[in-house]
């Protein structure tokens, strides 16, 4: 690894991690060709990320080979390809948005969440991805034992002057939602 360059998983390589992944779903194996066509970046851009990946283990590569999956990058890569799913039929089922920026929203948030805030997101999942009426308590509840993870028991003030002013709110045009 070139020397000024972190040991660590940055987000663009988690986005390498998910397409590789990807791919092994339909075949056994990536190549730095099929990588870059799916991501539309050039070979030795995705060729300096495999290496990087190698590095981490998470992939094995030997140069002009084929990409595979070590078990810790499959694990990474379904992790990541999991939440990315929920976050993408989140906003698209749930809040009415679009697919393609359904999928990119949820591309560019995974990489920033927690475990704790993947396992809300999970939670959150479960009780609106189909909600049914007689799921109104679980919801409440929900909400409520996320207030206490942020110890607050009322809404500040602030929130509900803004909860106020969405009523007052004109519509935003549509910008290809």
């Amino acid at each position: 690894m070139p020397r000024g360059r972190k040991k660590i998983l940055t987000p663009a390589l988690e986005d390498y991690l998910t397409v590789i992944y990807e791919i092994q779903q339909k075949q056994p194996a990536a190549r730095i060709s099929t990588i870059a066509r799916k991501v539309g970046v050039s070979l030795p851009s995705v060729t300096n990320a495999v290496r990087r990946l190698a590095d981490l283990g998470y992939v094995e590569y030997e140069k002009y080979g084929l990409i595979v999956l070590t078990p810790r990058g499959k694990r990474k890569a379904q992790s990541l390809f999991t939440m990315q799913k929920r976050i993408k039929n989140f906003f698209h089922y749930v809040l009415g948005i679009s697919v393609d920026i359904s999928e990119k929203l949820a591309r560019h948030l995974s990489h920033y969440l927690t475990a704790r805030t993947r396992e809300r997101i999970k939670e959150f999942y479960k009780l609106v991805i189909d909600f049914k009426e007689d799921q109104a308590k679980e919801l409440r509840k929900f909400i409520e034992e996320s207030r206490k993870l942020v110890n607050i028991t009322e809404l500040p003030e602030d929130v509900l002057e803004d909860l106020k002013a969405l009523e007052r709110e004109p519509e935003e045009e549509e910008e290809g939602d």
